[in-house]
């Protein structure tokens, strides 16, 4: 399946782009998160990575030409679907009509059920007590597409969630802005890498989070949000003999 590289909201203002540099050239492998280019802006030099693992099929802006944000920058073979060859074949009619972004797959989160608590046993309450928590610990989670903090310059390890702009359960498009970042060097919008529905908030507003971290997750259309993990159930207490 051929996966598009759009250029992607670097602020609020910044309406284009100029590639810089490409760290990849076309036919190599590239991994998801992985720097895939550089890109600069009138406020801020960042790298842009890749949205998913595959070979690098097509290079559509080269270095030094300048594009608007959201044009298609590259195409990604991840091996899924289309061969590469069937993508290169398909370049010139993109230079026509630009194409629409190809949306990764995303599965679907599966609804966590709490296992029914069985009675108490004496004598059995550590094995209880450690069954709940994993129990918990399965439910909190939401199965779909990860969103992570991309890099945001060379030097950039961490930025912190100013801002969420949608709330778990709102529906939201691909590159659509999802939340601002701030770093040391600059305050950015995080677009959302995929359409569907915002499952989980992973990392709170005012939280600080390395790169590459999940930040999210978005599950597809009329997925559950991932539902809170159930109260462990209290260790029963033994009558003195």
């Amino acid at each position: 399946m051929a996966v598009s590289v759009t250029l992607p909201a670097l602020g609020e203002s910044v309406s284009e782009g100029t590639v810089t540099r490409w760290l990849k050239a076309e036919g190599e492998r590239v991994e998801a998160d992985e720097p895939l280019l550089e890109v600069s802006t009138d406020k801020v030099d960042t790298e842009i990575p890749a949205p998913a693992s595959g070979i690098l099929a097509s290079i559509k802006v080269a270095e030094d030409e300048t594009v608007e944000v959201g044009a298609e920058l590259a195409i990604i073979d991840d091996g899924s679907g289309a061969p590469a060859e069937a993508v290169t074949a398909e370049a010139p009619a993109a230079a026509e009509a630009p194409a629409a972004p190809a949306e990764a797959p995303v599965a679907e989160a599966p609804v966590a059920e709490a296992p029914a608590a069985p009675a108490p046993v004496a004598g059995a309450a550590g094995a209880s007590a450690t069954g709940a928590g994993a129990a918990g610990a399965s439910a909190g989670e939401a199965s779909g597409t990860d969103v992570v903090l991309p890099a945001l310059g060379e030097s950039v390890t961490e930025g912190t969630v100013t801002r969420w702009l949608k709330e778990v359960g709102e529906s939201v498009e691909a590159d659509e802005p999802l939340l601002e970042v701030s770093t040391d060097k600059v305050d950015t919008e995080i677009p959302a890498p995929v359409s569907g529905v915002l499952l989980q908030i992973v990392v709170g507003e005012d939280e600080t989070a390395e790169v590459g971290a999940k930040l999210a997750v978005i599950g597809a259309a009329g997925a559950a949000p991932a539902p809170a993990a159930p109260a462990e159930a209290p260790a029963p207490v033994t009558a003195p003999a």
